[in-house]
């Protein structure tokens, strides 16, 4: 009797040992979008504008030859899956960071830390679709975040 409690144990942690990679490669989300007007004051961005300032510049990831990161987890990547027939606008920590076509795809790419997502298509009629504001946590993951309708 304890030969065999002890062989399903042993089944029952080498199952959950194996299943850990696989929860490991990416975390997918699905956001619908809310109608609003566009002449509303937007507080999720902070500028539209995708000039950029100065000679600053961000550092390169890892995967583009920049210097490895100290902490355990370094950039993530993110998908911004457009499940809609509109052009729409993503914006990262409130400033634009891309844009993408009907039924397109953004993949920007992200340092560890904090960081809020947000998404906006603009119509002609003077309303918008927005979807979010949501808080991402890069911890390694690749990440999906598919806006619809």
């Amino acid at each position: 009797m304890k030969k065999q409690v002890l062989r399903i144990a042993l089944l029952l942690c080498a199952t959950a040992v194996a299943a850990l990679p696989l929860t490991a490669e990416s975390v997918s989300v699905k956001t619908s979008g809310v109608k609003g007007l566009a002449s509303a004051k937007d507080k999720n961005i902070l500028s539209n504008s995708m000039s950029n300032r100065g000679m600053n510049q961000m550092a390169a990831p890892e995967s583009k030859g920049g210097t490895k990161s100290r902490g355990a987890f370094g950039t993530c990547n993110i998908h911004v899956d457009n499940h809609t027939g509109y052009y729409v606008t993503f914006y990262f920590n409130g400033s634009a960071a891309g844009s993408m076509g009907p039924w397109g795809d953004l993949y920007p790419n992200v340092t560890e830390g904090m960081g809020q997502l947000y998404a906006r298509a603009v119509f002609d009629n003077g309303t918008v679709l927005t979807f979010g504001p949501r808080d991402y946590q890069c911890n390694g993951q690749d990440f999906i975040w598919t806006l619809t309708p």
